[in-house]
Order: C-alpha cells, then structure tokens, then sequence
C-alpha cells in the first residue's frame, strides 16, 4: 500500500437500509447507517443479538444487498458492480472468518487454505506455496497435512484465520470468531488479530456481543435497534 493512503476511508457507507418481509410484516434491520472506516482502525462492532451487527457486516461484504443505500470499498461502490465482480472483489479484497468454519472435508488443512486461490484461477502448485507460507506465518505448519475436521476448535479457528488472509486482503471480518473457543484459544485469536492491524496494517471489523473485547480495538461502535448508537475512538 503506497505511503499516504493509511489515512484514507477504506469503507465509506452512506444510508444503509435494509428491510426483511416476513410474512405480512416488513422488519426494518438496518435504519439508515452512515460509517466510515479507515484503514488502520481495527473497528469492534458490538451489539446484542438482533441489533443488526452482522447484516451490516455482510452488506459490507457484499454478500447481502441493502434495499436502499451505498457501499464504497476503496472507492469501489460494489452494489453497482454484476454479482460475479462483486464475488471477485470479495475474495480480493476481504477475508472473512466465522464462528463455525465450513471446510471441503475430504481436503487437508493445507488444501483448504489454498482453495480460494485455487478458485481464482491460480495454479495448484503456486496456491499451496502461498498456503504453506500463511500456515508457517500463524505458527500452525504442524497441521498441513491433516484434516480441519480432526482438529480442536481453537485450532480450526487458526486455519480458518489462515484462509482468511489467503489473498493478502485489505479487510478482514471476524463474526463472533470466538464464540466456541475456549478463554486461551479466543486469546490467541484476538492477539493475531491485534498483530494483523498493527503490524500489517489490515482493518479489522470484529462483530462481537462480548464486552471482554471492547478495548482490543481502537475503535467501538455499538449497535442498537439496527442503528448505531455509540462510536468512540480510543488508542
């Protein structure tokens, strides 16, 4: 990333809407969001369950439209892109970790990892090289050659932390990515994310509805009725 653009909005959102009919009832999740997130803030989106925190991620991600309003990425407004483009860009330029991890079982670790790439179009041989080096860089090379299925959740989060960044994406999502994990595990993860946003300069978007991870970022807002009701920097 050339020097100077560290400053810019990497996500601008302008009037997000989004409404879900169900049955009769129209409900509102999303009422209007205006945000804009710059690339070094490692932004904490907490709320309780309900309040619209992960709608607003996967509008943001692309993977779910709003029913009124834009989404800029790096000047990018991806609603105006075709459904295919927008799957590209996704996968260029986001990485994003879930609670549970979807693995293609009857692949290794080190395959798994490699898949997205593999996806895009990159050679077999060149995506396991790359997804060698992630795993080397998380300090979890010992699990290449087995099977995500085998592993402990903590562990199945690492990999799944490794697939994420895969491409060298700009952004990175995390959806209660420490939900099953035990306190040591859900440390790690939260370290590596730390490191990720200091040390690599990647934004991070953590939805969460866990106070303990308040203060990993440098900036929170919280969420409430599918609006935002707080936003502070600190760090």
């Amino acid at each position: 990333m050339p020097e100077g653009q560290h400053h810019e909005a990497v996500i601008e959102v302008e009037g997000l809407t989004k409404t879900f009919k169900v049955g009769d009832n129209e409900i509102r999740a999303l009422k209007g969001i205006d945000l804009s997130v710059h690339a070094t803030e490692f932004l904490v989106v907490f709320g309780p369950s309900g309040c619209g925190k992960t709608t607003l991620m996967n509008i943001i991600a692309g993977i779910d439209t709003p029913t009124k309003g834009t989404v800029k990425v790096r000047g990018t407004n991806i609603f105006a892109l075709k459904d295919e483009a927008r799957g590209i860009f996704r996968s260029e330029k986001m990485g994003i970790i879930h609670q549970m991890s979807y693995w293609a079982k009857s692949l290794s670790v080190l395959e798994n990892v490699a898949l997205p790439l593999i996806i895009e179009g990159q050679s077999e041989k060149s995506s396991l090289e790359q997804a060698q080096k992630v795993l080397d860089t998380l300090d979890i090379s010992e699990l290449a050659k087995q099977r995500p299925t085998q592993l402990s959740g903590g562990q199945q989060q690492k990999v799944g932390f490794a697939r994420a960044m895969i491409s060298s994406p700009w952004i990175i999502f995390a959806d209660e990515p420490t939900g099953n994990l035990d306190s040591k595990s859900a440390e790690e993860i939260m370290l590596l994310f730390k490191e990720l946003n200091e040390q690599h300069k990647r934004t991070i978007i953590l939805i969460t509805h866990n106070k303990e991870y308040w203060e990993l970022g440098n900036r929170r807002i919280e969420m409430k009725d599918g609006q935002i009701s707080k936003d502070s920097k600190h760090g």
